[in-house]
């Protein structure tokens, strides 16, 4: 008889133990409730976000694909992006989370990580590869072998195959080279991709950094216009007859076609000096003052910032850029700009049109060529939009469907114009995109740069009806 009551005693006391308690409940339940009520009040002001102006844009330099351990305020609603890509940022819910929107058609607003949210992130994840690294390296067999290299000064010029050797992870624990092997390291340990949410950087462009050598750290986002700038490039150089001709006929068909929602501005300081670095760097305005430069620093800050007082309306922006002739100009600077390149893909056509515009052209025939080829020689991906048609229609038609897609974009269906400017201008541009107008304005700039240039309206009938002395 005692042993079946030995039995039910224990029984009794591990199912006691295994029983939370009644204020255990209560604090879990405590808990929930603060959860829900925290995640409500985020979801209100989510809502609220909507119809608010966009304080500022950014460009980001790293990609964010949220996880769920990365406490979002309201679970699901966290934005995924890539590096590259635009955001508009509403407002600062906290420390760790802006409101704002990825800028694509069809994206809605959410939580945005703050670079402070990021880096936390980041060294997070760092630091589970350098775990994953240590714990694969040491269950490896030739770990003896790798330190010999690091001993007899053999250094292998690229990341091992496998984690099995030691000789970049003694020495080279940098961002760069996580990035390298965190695809194979998600083959060996599932653990770092499901506990850790993804923050990538794009891949280096060039040589691999030198041993020793301090990376420069780049922050998540630079700050940019709220709406891009529209820059045009090309054919060749500005302040000679041909480009400007060719560029005018599209700022006046963007001017009528765009009529209320575009600010066109002539940009006369050299903006390629505003480069991130040196604005940020007050050692290097003497430098920039001591050099023979055409604009002084302060001159070019203050263009920088009317470009994006003007974009903070969510207008287009078109800038007629005087020293802008190539898209390297700006890549370091925080305009982010859409490039159009006008591309006369024949040098024998652009000579052609030199040439027609008399000696006082025809003498600088050789810088413009040279120009061209300059232009003609940059990938495809350093311009956001190629014009290369031979008919005017075409070409302003096909900028003019980019800027349409860029408006959609920038303006979602949910938000409401940030002022009262934008009433006017949105409804003048449902006049704008009725077909007769355009086809009227279609003609009109058409006969005018047919007057002036003679190039856009058929090249191959101007190369035939021309017949110009080599």
């Amino acid at each position: 008889m005692e042993v079946p009551s030995r039995t039910l005693v224990v029984g009794s006391a591990e199912s006691y133990t295994s029983r939370p308690s009644d204020s255990d409940v209560s604090l879990e339940e405590d808990r929930e409730a603060l959860r829900k009520e925290a995640e409500r009040q985020a979801l209100a002001q989510l809502e609220k976000a909507k119809t608010k102006p966009v304080a500022f844009a950014v460009r980001t330099n790293v990609g964010y694909n949220p996880s769920p351990g990365d406490e979002v305020p309201v679970h699901g609603v966290a934005i995924t992006f890539e590096p590259k890509d635009f955001l508009h940022i509403k407002e600062k819910y906290n420390n760790d989370w802006w409101i704002g929107r990825l800028v694509k058609e069809g994206c809605e607003v959410g939580f945005i990580p703050s670079p402070v949210k990021l880096d936390s992130l980041r060294l997070l994840q760092e630091q589970k590869l350098r775990q994953n690294r240590l714990s694969s390296s040491k269950s490896g067999d030739n770990s003896s072998s790798s330190l010999g290299d690091v001993v007899t000064g053999t250094r292998r010029p690229t990341p091992p195959a496998s984690g099995n050797e030691m000789t970049n992870l003694a020495f080279e624990l940098d961002p760069i080279e996580l990035e390298d092997e965190e695809a194979e390291l998600g083959e060996q340990s599932g653990s770092a991709k499901t506990s850790v949410s993804s923050v990538t950087t794009p891949p280096p462009h060039g040589k691999r950094i030198p041993f020793f050598k301090k990376t420069e750290h780049v922050p998540p986002y630079d700050v940019v216009p709220s709406m891009r700038p529209i820059i045009l490039v090309g054919p060749s150089l500005k302040g000679y007859e041909v480009t400007d001709m060719m560029q005018k006929a599209l700022f006046d068909f963007l001017k009528h076609r765009f009529d209320g929602r575009i600010s066109i501005t002539r940009v006369t300081a050299d903006i390629s000096l505003a480069k991130r670095s040196v604005l940020n760097n007050p050692s290097k305005h003497i430098i920039i003052e001591r050099s023979n430069t055409r604009s002084s620093l302060a001159e070019v800050q203050s263009e920088i910032e009317r470009i994006f007082e003007l974009a903070r309306t969510l207008q287009l922006v078109a800038l007629d850029a005087d020293t802008i002739n190539h898209p390297a100009q700006l890549s370091k600077t925080s305009l982010a700009p859409i490039i159009v390149y006008i591309k006369i893909t024949s040098p024998k056509v652009l000579q052609r049109l030199i040439k027609s515009r008399g000696k006082s052209q025809s003498k600088h025939l050789n810088v413009q060529i040279a120009a061209s080829e300059k232009l003609a020689q940059c990938p495809p991906e350093m311009f956001d939009i190629i014009l290369d048609e031979n008919q005017l229609e075409d070409a302003c038609e096909h900028l003019a469907e980019y800027l349409e897609a860029y408006w959609k974009a920038t303006h979602p269906p949910s938000s409401t114009p940030p002022n009262p400017l934008l009433n006017r201008t949105m409804a003048s541009a449902a006049l704008a995109a009725s077909p007769a107008p355009v086809s009227n304005l279609q003609v009109q700039v058409l006969t005018s740069l047919r007057r002036n240039l003679s190039f856009w309206g058929g090249l191959e009938a101007t190369q035939q009806a021309r017949e110009v002395p080599q």
